[in-house]
């Protein structure tokens, strides 16, 4: 019996929910009243939050070369956050800047997880299917 994905599916699904979010308030400016002053809309922010789907879909591929992907896709939407801070989308300060480093760190947890699941991805395949 292959080993339970039921983690790294929960993780995709973050990931693309978070991502989304990341998009919309790229395209608004805000997402829910969440942030206590909205930010002004970005292409660059839509663009981080791609990187957080993108990582969400790769992940769905339940193989190793989309875990990979995934990992990849959310250490740019890291790096992603600190280029919004450097340029000035996000604030370098204040709550929603806190916001931004726990989201962050979320992100890298997610990592973290992922790699610690690293063989239930190809698990379960026959040796002959293809990748």
């Amino acid at each position: 019996m292959p080993p339970s994905r039921t983690g790294i599916k929960v993780a995709a699904a973050y990931c693309i929910f978070a991502g989304l979010s990341e998009i919309w308030v790229g395209i608004t400016g805000n997402w829910m009243k969440l942030l206590s002053k909205p930010l002004k809309p970005s292409f660059r922010t839509a663009v981080v939050g791609a990187f957080y789907v993108a990582a969400g879909m790769s992940l769905l591929l339940k193989n190793r070369s989309g875990g990979l992907l995934g990992i990849l896709f959310i250490l740019l939407e890291v790096l992603g956050r600190v280029h919004l801070v450097r340029t000035g989308d996000y604030p370098p300060r204040g709550p929603d800047f806190m916001k931004s480093v726990v989201g962050g760190a979320i992100a890298l947890l997610i990592v973290v997880y992922l790699a610690s699941q690293w063989r239930k991805f190809d698990a379960g395949q026959s040796p002959n299917a293809p990748a």
